[in-house]
C-alpha cells in the first residue's frame, strides 16, 4: 500500500516537473528554428540545412524521392548549386509558429510558413510560399538537430 502511494506521488510530481521543463524546451525549439531560418537568410539555405541537420536526416521536398542521410543531402546540394545558375540569388526564410516537445524534451517538432524567392537570369523575381513541419532531436550537447523536414507549397 505504501509503495503505491509513493509511486503515485512521484508520478504526480513528475507531471509538475516536466510541464514547465517542456514549456521551456518549446521556447528553445522555436528559437532554434528561428536561428536556423536566420542562418538560411545570411548564408544560404543549403549551408543552414547542413548546419542544423542530424546525420540520419530525412528530407521530403520538391518533386524527387526523399533525401536520406546528411551525406546524401550534401551531395544533392552541391549538384544543385553547380547546375542552377540562379542559386546565389535564392533566398529561403521561414517563420516558426508552433512547437511541441516530448515530456523529457528529447523529441520535438516545429511548424510554420516559408517564403522562397530567386532572381531569374533576366532579372525577374520568382516567389513561392508554403508550410513545413520539422522533427527535432536533442543532441548530447543539449542542442537540437532536425531529423525530418517536410514542406509543401501553397497553390500559385
Amino acid at each position: 500500500m505504501n509503495t503505491r502511494l509513493i509511486v503515485g506521488a512521484l508520478a504526480v510530481a513528475a507531471m509538475f516537473i516536466t510541464g514547465p521543463a517542456s514549456a521551456g524546451a518549446k521556447d528553445v525549439l522555436l528559437a532554434t528554428d528561428q536561428a536556423f531560418s536566420d542562418l538560411s537568410v545570411a548564408k544560404g539555405s543549403h549551408a543552414a540545412f547542413v548546419a542544423y541537420m542530424a546525420d540520419d536526416v530525412r528530407l521530403y521536398e520538391g518533386d524527387h524521392p526523399p533525401i536520406i542521410g546528411k551525406s546524401a543531402a550534401v551531395a544533392y546540394y552541391a549538384k544543385a548549386e553547380k547546375t542552377d545558375p540562379t542559386y546565389a540569388t535564392t533566398r529561403l526564410e521561414w517563420t516558426p509558429v508552433e512547437a511541441d516537445v516530448s515530456p523529457d524534451g528529447v523529441l520535438g517538432w516545429t511548424r510554420g510558413t516559408w517564403i522562397w524567392s530567386s532572381k531569374k537570369t533576366d532579372g525577374t523575381v520568382l516567389k513561392a510560399t508554403g508550410y513545413y513541419v520539422t522533427e527535432w532531436r536533442r543532441q548530447t550537447d543539449g542542442t537540437y538537430k532536425f531529423e525530418l523536414d517536410i514542406g509543401g507549397a501553397d497553390k500559385p
